[in-house]
């Protein structure tokens, strides 16, 4: 009877799991969450600060809406290198992206802390899977912010991961 309940819960436990099936770094299996479209975007600065969003999908493509002091303002499309998705995929979750909260601003002290620093452009994820949207809003100027550094990292390897450089940064 025992040995019955543990495999009925096994049986319920996976089938509440949502993975994707893939290489991940330490070779096949599953690797997590399977998000349908990753949406990355950053906002004004006092400065010259680029104003963009990027959608990326599964299959690498990508839709960017340049607003200003992008290097091409305006909507672009087109395809990343292949397995792009797949690392942008890999480090939101190296970080745990999912778990961060909604509201990592200066209107929530809780997330933000007392510390603030002016004048940085917000950094913006939306996660949509087949469960919904999750969007998660940071103000990088929220110093004593305990997301500070896991999301630090999304930026900063998210932006190397679809191409910041080439695509979005304007031409120096």
């Amino acid at each position: 009877m025992r040995a019955l309940l543990l495999a009925l819960t096994a049986l319920a436990l996976s089938a509440c799991a949502t993975t994707q099936t893939g290489t991940g770094p330490s070779g096949p299996g599953p690797t997590g969450v399977a998000w349908t479209e990753i949406e990355i975007a950053e906002g004004a600065c006092f400065g010259f600060c680029p104003i963009y969003t990027i959608t990326v999908t599964p299959d690498d493509r990508y839709a960017l809406n340049g607003e200003r002091f992008t290097r091409h303002d305006g909507e672009t499309s087109g395809r990343l290198a292949a397995g792009s998705f797949q690392r942008i995929t890999a480090i939101l979750q190296r970080h745990d992206a999912a778990s961060l909260p909604a509201d990592i601003t200066m209107n929530n002290p809780a997330n933000c802390g007392r510390t603030m620093m002016s004048d940085l452009p917000d950094f913006r994820l939306g996660l949509t899977g087949p469960d919904g949207r999750q969007d998660i809003v940071w103000y990088p100027g929220c110093a004593d912010s305990p997301y500070r550094e896991a999301l630090s990292r999304i930026r900063e390897q998210v932006r190397e991961a679809y191409q910041y450089e080439s695509l979005v940064a304007p031409k120096r």
